[in-house]
């Protein structure tokens, strides 16, 4: 008895929820498919940067923040490790944003700008925190490197 209103209740669910929640059915139509396909994808995030427009408005300075920067300095490494040279370049660029002196972050910055074939932006790399640090104990250590990367180009 039990067994065969149950069946009964489950029968007069199912056709109830067809009245109630109607929508499910019209969403699998072959039109509403074929006119989805049809459309040509947007842009999650309409902005000027998100269309590869140039945007000459200059990024507002990161407060010094040292544990953003030793997480991009970690998040670099980890893509350089990966060979994914572009995002660790990003990552180091990101956490000199946050600390100007770390030096693990130039000297990432350095080693992923070689790896991709850019000797004269690791030169650079090298050169810029000798400018922004130059009591700095890598100093001579960066200087060195530079002459090396020197002697690669010619």
């Amino acid at each position: 008895m039990r067994i065969a209103f149950m069946n009964a209740s489950i029968k007069r669910v199912l056709k109830l929820s067809f009245f109630i929640f109607p929508f499910p059915l019209f969403l699998n139509s072959p039109s509403a498919i074929w006119s989805q396909a049809s459309r040509e994808p947007k842009l999650i995030r309409d902005t000027e940067i998100a269309e590869g427009k140039d945007v000459h408005e200059a990024e507002a300075p990161k407060e010094p923040n040292s544990e953003l920067a030793e997480q991009n300095v970690n998040i670099g490494n980890y893509y350089l490790k990966q060979k994914n040279y572009d995002a660790a370049i990003k990552r180091f660029l990101e956490a000199i944003a946050y600390q100007a002196d770390l030096v693990p972050a130039y000297e990432g910055l350095a080693r992923a700008y070689e790896k991709n074939g850019d000797i004269l932006k690791a030169i650079n790399a090298y050169r810029g925190f000798i400018n922004k640090n130059p009591d700095s104990p890598k100093a001579s250590d960066f200087q060195k490197k530079i002459e090396k990367l020197e002697k690669k180009t010619g």
